[in-house]
């Protein structure tokens, strides 16, 4: 009998499965208790995040480009629900040299940080992280290091030596468990003294007599395993193929226990336990349980050593969990025994892009990259980092599918992760597999699992709180005035109240918070308010973090004679808010067009203020209105044009919505009411495309936004409490790269910057174009990262020529 769990941010079900191929029958007082903990434990919802940062050697002058995807765990969509998220460096002591809020939107943040004159010469940590990531014990946030180069502290950086090192030698059971007088499985981590794994490193197992016993050989990330049956009261060392490398004594092994093995079979999984003659008397017909979990669904089967030391059986790809499946073997008393970590590559949904094609134009390339794979009608997102195709300066260690699908299950940190998510094949499967077995214990700790359930103690957030807190009260009706990102907020407070809260404000770095009392003449009056704030600061990210440190395997030699000419952001100028609000506008407009049929009537101000009603309004668009001198609120409106040669003026009416409400064709009078105000756009579709024969005399849609009001009425205030916010989001800037003096230097090459394009969208034709500086050079290389069609990913590098 075959149990399954599954929980998520919203729901908990139970389900009860039959397989022939499982094994005894379960122990269900046991068995709950370990479905209650992973539901327990599980319950909350989690998110994660990642970060594509335009490069990771930096220059004293350039800035650290970023874009941050927020994912559901689960799912592995966009996460909706916070909208700050928390970005600092800190340097190689753990201070924070600089830090952000930046506001999220559609779960995509993006920013900038200055490399200036903070920066000395070293190694540094970027985070990214929202509040309720601090729940969790799991490295659910963003961490990556950088290297940072300040010419006027070192003109000159040697490379690493990667010649002479200390040897970090690990090998490493299969499960966590080897196991005397029994065949074992044990995997092979060599590492140098910066954790990075050492290649082709060859290596004999010898027993107590010198005999070899078998042999392994590393791969390119120092990995390697292999088998063998240690014998009671014999010592086994390795010999290594380096003279220099010391002989090194493997692990006695315990006398009893369990061991495991695991082998890929296509589309069906190997999994093999063992035990010795010692340790079988003592566990014969005990019930063991065999968990398949990841992270929020979970499956137990029993697994029951009968008369042999041996269990072999054939589980079907289909039966294992999309990516990560943690698979743990408990013993009869619910204690982990044995642990071991697979991945299903099947159910992960990716996307990739056409050949690239490079237009000349003046001083400037234009890349266009197709793109027919995206839904242009769904949400999608890219980051595109544009750097010299010699560049050393982009060492990132992840993508978007490998910090999403992997890294937050392990404990440790993986070298080159995003190597077994690029051009999948048999050989990268078979090498992530080998990489897992020497992961040992997920990043579910099950003590965590049994003891300490996640709380919300750290809360989602949407913005910013505030407490406002009466002194004085002299009325009970306030107004809060808008803000960029919010609108104008009305409040009432009861008579036996002296505060009140508002969420989800969303100020900008030099906003205030304006709050007004509406009198009972309607005057906006100073109130007397205290004001609380929450958050008030960025919080620290305190948990214990995993991440491979920078390696420069490049020697950097600044020339002075050829400096960054300009830094660069001395040309970042903040988006005036003008004009940001115009090109959010312009997007806002250019969807609503791209997604209806007919003539779309964007209203502005101006044309609020001068459009005294809607008859007048619409009589200059091709449609005739009657009105009734005896009733000034009669209207009738025809089209002008006749679609049939009927004598009823009914027969000429247009279908008119409001706010995607039809009206009554009969009845039109309430348009002489309409607050033209609050009018935001008008679509007229005079050919009724869509609508049948009720469209037949065309279709009128008008869409209001009564916020458009407050905000006109908010404008007027000439008196009012302005209150300072302790902590605001960063206001949006545009990347702009270093004045070089040269492009056609081996400085440029290595550690250059071309661009950075932080959200990046399909058009409708299905091409995503970028416009670049023209440098010269004879390649260029593209690092796009983003999310698509409703849960798919994209991680590409493109080199591109210039000819």
């Amino acid at each position: 009998m075959k149990k399954s769990l599954l929980t998520g941010p919203n729901y908990v079900l139970l389900v009860i499965f039959s397989f022939t191929f499982f094994f005894g029958n379960s122990q269900k007082s046991n068995e709950d208790d370990l479905f209650d903990a992973y539901k327990n434990y599980s319950k909350l919802p989690r998110e994660i995040a990642y970060g594509h940062l335009n490069k990771s050697t930096l220059i004293k002058g350039e800035s650290l480009g970023f874009s941050i995807y927020l994912l559901d765990k689960y799912t592995k969509k966009p996460s909706l629900r916070a909208k700050n998220v928390y970005c600092t460096i800190q340097n190689s002591t753990g201070t924070i040299v600089k830090k952000k809020l930046i506001l999220a939107e559609n779960g995509v943040v993006s920013g900038i940080f200055e490399i200036d004159s903070l920066f000395k010469s070293g190694n540094y940590v970027f985070k990214a992280y929202t509040n309720w990531m601090r729940n969790f014990e799991e490295q659910n946030f963003y961490v990556q290091h950088l290297k940072v180069i300040n010419p006027d502290q070192d003109a000159f950086v040697d490379a690493d030596d990667e010649d002479y090192f200390d040897l970090d030698a690990q090998f490493l059971p299969e499960g966590g468990h080897l196991l005397l007088n029994a065949k074992n499985t044990v995997g092979v981590v060599m590492k140098d003294d910066y954790g990075f794994g050492v290649p082709n490193l060859k290596g004999k197992v010898l027993d107590g007599n010198g005999e070899e016993v078998t042999n392994f050989e590393t791969n390119s990330h120092g990995i390697s395993k292999f088998e063998y049956t240690p014998v009671s009261g014999n010592i086994y060392t390795v010999e290594l193929n380096d003279e220099a490398l010391t002989e090194i004594t493997l692990d006695i092994g315990k006398a009893q226990g369990i061991n495991m093995s695991l082998q890929d079979l296509n589309d069906k999984m190997a999994l093999v336990f063992r035990t010795n003659e010692k340790t079988l008397p003592e566990i014969k017909n005990k019930v063991y349980k065999l968990a398949f979990g990841n992270g929020y669904q979970l499956k137990v089967i029993d697994v029951i050593f009968n008369d042999k030391t041996q269990i072999a059986k054939l589980i079907s790809h289909n039966t294992l969990y999309d990516g990560i499946n943690i698979i743990t073997l408990f013993d009869e008393n619910n204690k982990p025994v044995l642990e071991r970590l697979y991945f299903k590559y099947d159910g992960i949904s990716s996307f990739t892009t056409g050949t690239p094609t490079v237009e000349k134009l003046k001083d400037s390339l234009v890349i266009s990259i197709p793109s027919a794979s995206i839904n242009t009608k769904a949400f999608n997102t890219m980051s595109i980092s544009v750097l010299p195709a010699n560049t050393k300066s982009y060492n990132q260690h992840h993508n978007i599918l490998s910090y999403t699908f992997l890294q937050p299950y392990v404990k440790g940190y993986i070298e080159n992760a995003r190597y077994y998510f690029t051009n999948i094949d048999r050989k990268k499967k078979s090498e992530l597999d080998n990489l897992l077995l020497t992961q040992g214990w997920s990043s579910y700790d099950w003590v965590n699992i049994f003891n300490s359930i996640p709380t919300n103690q750290f809360e989602f957030e949407d913005g910013i709180s505030i407490n406002a807190n009466l002194n004085n009260k002299k009325g009970n009706k306030f107004l809060i005035a808008p803000l960029q990102n919010s609108p104008s907020v009305t409040i009432t407070v009861k008579e036996d109240e002296k505060s009140f809260s508002v969420r989800g404000l969303l100020p900008l770095e030099k906003e205030v918070l304006r709050i007004g009392m509406i009198d009972k003449k309607n005057r906006v009056l100073k109130p007397n308010i205290y004001a609380q704030f929450s958050p008030s600061e960025i919080p620290n990210m305190e948990l214990k973090y995993v991440s491979l440190n920078y390696k420069n395997n490049v020697v950097f030699q600044f020339d002075s004679s050829l400096p960054i000419l300009g830094e660069s952001w001395k040309k970042i100028e903040t988006l005036d808010t003008v004009l940001l609000s115009a090109k959010k506008e312009q997007v806002r407009i250019e969807k609503i067009k791209r997604f209806n049929k007919g003539r779309v009537d964007v209203f502005n101000d101006v044309r609020r203020k001068n459009t005294t009603d809607f008859a007048s309004y619409i009589a200059t668009k091709g449609f005739n209105v009657f009105q009734d001198p005896r009733d000034p609120r009669s209207i009738l409106i025809q089209i002008a044009r006749r679609t049939t040669l009927q004598n009823d003026n009914s027969q000429f009416r247009p279908m008119i919505y409001l706010n995607n409400l039809a009206i009554n064709q009969e009845d039109q009078s309430f348009l002489m009411d309409l607050d033209m105000s609050t009018i935001d756009y008008i679509i007229i579709d005079k050919q009724g495309i869509g609508e049948g024969m009720r469209g037949a005399n065309g279709v009128i849609k008008i869409f209001t936004d009564p916020q458009l009001r407050t905000r006109e009425y908010s404008r007027s205030w000439e008196s009012g409490q302005d209150i300072k916010f302790p902590l605001k989001f960063s206001n949006p800037k545009k990347f702009y790269t270093p004045t070089y003096s040269s492009f056609d230097t081996p400085f440029f090459e290595n550690y250059g910057v071309i661009d950075w394009f932080p959200k990046c969208e399909s058009n409708d034709k299905g091409v995503i174009k970028l416009k670049v500086l023209n440098t010269k050079n004879k390649q260029l290389t593209l690092f796009i990262e983003g999310i698509a069609n409703n849960g798919a990913f994209i991680s590409e590098e493109k080199i591109i020529d210039i000819n």
